[in-house]
């Protein structure tokens, strides 16, 4: 349990909090860092060194989550997260929700991993760090939509013990397999 001040944070300031797992960092891409990034410009130091460019060839994701921000910023804490391998204080990819929890309390994980990284535990770790972040604000039901080539995004969800409801075209990625579970806070 933590001290009197840490359990007494309003709930707001929170959520924007690195979420912390065994080996990583799970830390908010702030708007301030993302517009940076969208512009090209010098980012933010958010305490993290990121030689691989985690976001490379993610332009329009950073420009969707931008809009999303600027329509609701309270949307920003569920958005964009740099996994960090706290060791090292480097980017090996990074996580996100879809948005804040639709009207079921349901809430889509997306994560990547750098290249190099993968194979080592990191998106098991980083999915679990957000599940469990995700249900202790608020979430009841977690989601992953998986292209049914992706074999390792597979494993990960089937050992996570989601289980398949329905499919789904995606105008981007093609066929996506739609995976759920209750969130347990």
């Amino acid at each position: 349990m933590g001290s009197v001040a840490e359990r007494t944070i309003p709930a707001e300031l929170d959520l924007a909090a690195t979420v912390r797992t065994e080996r990583l960092d799970l830390v908010l891409l702030d708007r301030t860092w993302l517009q940076a990034h969208a512009d090209g410009k010098p980012l933010p130091d958010l305490g993290f060194a990121d030689p691989d460019d985690i976001l490379a060839g993610s332009a329009a994701l950073v420009r969707w989550r931008l809009a999303q921000i600027a329509a609701d910023p309270s949307e920003e804490p569920w958005l964009l997260r740099a996994i960090v391998e706290r060791d090292e204080g480097v980017a090996v990819g990074y996580v996100n929700f879809h948005s804040l929890p639709d009207e079921r309390g349901m809430v889509e994980i997306g994560y990547t991993i750098v290249p190099s990284r993968r194979h080592q535990g990191y998106a098991s770790e980083a999915a679990a760090g957000m599940w469990g972040w995700a249900a202790r604000h608020g979430a009841r039901v977690l989601r992953a939509s998986i292209s049914p080539d992706n074999e390792a995004s597979l494993a990960l969800i089937h050992k996570a013990e989601f289980v398949e409801v329905g499919s789904q075209i995606d105008e981007i990625d093609g066929l996506e397999l739609i995976f759920e579970k209750p969130a347990l806070g």
